[in-house]
C-alpha cells in the first residue's frame, strides 16, 4: 500500500493479532499496515527527500535532544513523536507521529492523555498533558528553525489550541 502522505494525520503502532502494526489514521479512514513505525519514517523521509540523521543533527541545534525528532515532511506537514503505549518487549516501537497541524484536543486523564484528531479520532498517549504540550510545542519549534533554514525565508507558524 503506498501511502499519501499529505492526507495522513497520525501514524503509531499498536498490539493487534497479528503481532506489532502500524495504525495510519486519514481524514476519512483509518488503515493497518504489518509494518514497523520506523520503516514508515524511512519512506516518509525517501519520499520527501530528508536525510534522518541530518534530522537529528538539526534537533540537537534547535532544542538540545537528539532523540524523539519531528517529521518536517513539508511546509505546514510536520509530524510530532508522542508516546502511545508502553512496549510489551524490548525494542518494540512506542511512540507514534502526529501532525500537528492535526490535532484538535488534547485531554489530560488520571496519569496519561487522550489525543483528538480534527477527524475526530481519538488516540490514548501514555504522556502527561505537561509532557506531550511539551513535545508538540518542540516540534513546532523544530519546524519552525527548519523551513527558516530550508527555505531561508522567517516561517511563521500559526498559533493552535490544544484544549489547554
Amino acid at each position: 500500500m503506498t501511502i499519501d502522505w499529505d492526507s495522513v494525520l497520525a501514524f503509531y503502532p499498536d498490539y493487534t493479532a497479528q503481532g506489532l502494526v502500524s495504525i495510519v489514521i486519514y481524514p476519512e479512514q483509518t488503515a493497518t499496515l504489518p509494518t514497523a513505525v520506523s520503516t514508515l519514517v524511512r519512506q516518509a523521509c525517501r519520499q520527501f527527500a530528508l536525510d534522518p540523521k541530518a534530522l537529528r543533527n538539526a534537533a540537537q541545534f534547535v532544542s538540545g535532544k537528539r532523540n524523539l525528532v519531528p517529521l518536517p515532511l513539508a511546509l505546514g506537514c510536520t509530524f510530532a513523536p508522542l508516546k502511545v503505549h508502553i512496549p510489551l518487549v524490548k525494542g518494540d516501537a512506542a511512540y507514534g507521529y502526529f501532525r500537528i497541524q492535526a490535532i484538535h484536543k488534547l485531554e489530560a486523564r488520571a496519569g496519561d492523555s487522550t489525543l483528538v484528531l480534527v477527524n475526530g479520532a481519538v488516540v490514548p498517549i501514555v504522556l502527561t498533558q505537561t509532557v506531550a504540550l511539551a513535545h508538540t510545542a518542540r516540534a513546532l519549534l523544530f519546524e519552525r528553525a527548519f523551513w527558516s533554514r530550508r527555505v531561508g525565508t522567517s516561517y511563521i507558524c500559526g498559533g493552535r489550541n490544544l484544549g489547554v
